[in-house]
């Protein structure tokens, strides 16, 4: 081994060619230990819901510290608040019949009302059996034998009346129980014995009208200004499917593809152009028809803080920083004049685009950067439009749902299921977003009404 202070002068071609590859050795040992060491760090931080796109039922839970009860009545300072009492359907009167102490009669006695206690309970349910008789007679002129129709709800091959099938279908999909369990559930409240199969009737004979109303619900979506699209697996059959969801603060449409190509919003959206998209940048959503796009600013803050974690990384740190503060600002707007919102907006703008000509230091960031730079446009977009949100939580929670629906029933068997399913749940978050009754929706589309027609002021 040659001697480190050896002047390279004196060293002749062969020992200078000895010395490279001594050098190039080391070289290539220490890259290896740093490789190695990153891989360390990197296996040591793990991702969860709040560095990653990773949902939290999968973190691992901790105990929970069991907290003293509260005591009853207001806080002090604060004013109580009780149930207000309603008109009574029945009064019960508790009037004093006897003295307790030597045991006369008092019940013609004057007495006053001190107290008034209301109880509410729902009556025993029972179901009620109607039955529609038809007759047929002879016209006495032309001797032509007339038969009368059934009226509406006495259709050839209905057994269940148009209510049972309304809770059914509210049952098993706005809470959502299995067919096993609204089959217990109408048994064990009702007394009614009701196969799976006739369960699986009711909810199929409701589909021309559930689609109607999807139908209509998918005209707003395609009319709308802003659009939110995001999307989540689904089982038919076996066979892995995507469940996508467009939605507006008033509207959801969704659908159920094989596929989670772009080819899918295409489909949906046709001819509409939205002024803007709301979404993640998955690929497939980057190719939506907006004019222009805003991405999910809390996916971006979750990957920037797997970064920090990982690297402890200055500049992830600022711009997490930045998009947090941002985020603030739209929630604050209102509280601002027009004026020194903008210049807080500009503040923002100007400090983003600093820390974007900054190149970190591990390749984490190093990609986030590059995502930011290619969607710089879409980052900051919701402060200089109060109607577009800064995240797309709204298209996950309109999903929320759809996932409990998929873990309790294991997925779909059929095709005409699944088509159902994304019409119904398509009314069923429709009205939720409109402040309307889920049940009374389910009521109206039943009896045919049209609640959800483009004509519909809403």
């Amino acid at each position: 081994m040659l001697d480190r202070n050896v002047d390279l002068k004196e060293l002749n071609k062969e020992e200078l060619i000895e010395l490279v590859n001594l050098l190039l050795g080391r070289v290539s040992t220490l890259e290896k230990q740093v490789a190695e060491l990153k891989s360390e760090g990197k296996k040591s931080v793990k991702k969860t819901s709040r560095n990653s796109s990773i949902p939290p039922s999968r973190d691992q839970k901790s105990n929970i510290t069991k907290k003293q009860k509260a005591k009853r009545g207001p806080k002090c300072g604060h004013q109580g608040n009780s149930r207000r009492r309603t008109k009574a359907d029945e009064i019960i009167e508790c009037r004093v019949t006897a003295c307790e102490q030597c045991g006369m009669d008092l019940s013609q006695n004057r007495q006053w009302l001190v107290g008034r206690h209301q109880v509410i309970d729902v009556p025993p349910v029972r179901p009620i059996v109607s039955e529609a008789r038809r007759y047929r007679t002879t016209c006495p002129h032309c001797h032509h034998q007339q038969t009368a129709d059934y009226v509406t709800g006495f259709e050839r091959g209905r057994v269940f009346g148009r209510h049972l099938e309304q809770m059914v279908l509210y049952l098993h999909y706005a809470h959502p129980l299995s067919y096993e369990r609204v089959q217990r559930i109408v048994l064990e409240l009702f007394g009614l014995k009701i196969t799976q199969g006739a369960l699986v009737n009711m909810v199929k004979r409701a589909q021309p009208a559930l689609t109607c109303a999807a139908a209509a619900i998918h005209q707003q979506i395609k009319q709308s200004v802003v659009i939110g699209s995001d999307e989540t697996t689904a089982r038919i059959d076996g066979t892995k499917y995507w469940q996508w969801v467009f939605q507006t603060p008033d509207y959801a449409y969704y659908v159920i593809r094989p596929s989670r190509a772009a080819q899918v919003i295409a489909d949906v959206m046709g001819d509409a152009q939205p002024q803007v998209w709301v979404s993640d940048v998955f690929s497939s959503q980057m190719c939506h028809p907006a004019q222009h796009y805003q991405i999910c600013l809390a996916h971006q803050v979750r990957d920037l803080q797997y970064a920090i974690d990982t690297h402890q990384c200055h500049w992830a740190q600022q711009v997490q920083t930045v998009f947090e503060d941002a985020m603030h600002l739209h929630r604050q707007r209102d509280q601002f004049t027009a004026t020194d919102f903008a210049c807080q907006r500009d503040d923002y703008e100007a400090t983003l685009d600093t820390l974007l000509q900054v190149v970190p230091d591990n390749i984490d960031s190093e990609t986030l950067r590059g995502r930011y730079t290619k969607h710089r446009s879409a980052l900051l977009l919701f402060l200089h439009r109060h109607d577009v949100p800064p995240t797309n939580n709204a298209s996950e929670r309109a999903l929320r749902n759809s996932v409990i629906y998929r873990k309790v029933t294991g997925g779909f068997r059929t095709d005409w299921g699944a088509e159902l399913y994304a019409d119904l749940v398509s009314v069923l978050e429709t009205a939720r977003r409109q402040g309307r009754s889920i049940f009374e929706t389910l009521s109206a589309l039943l009896a045919g009404h049209d609640a959800f027609s483009v004509s519909h002021s809403l």
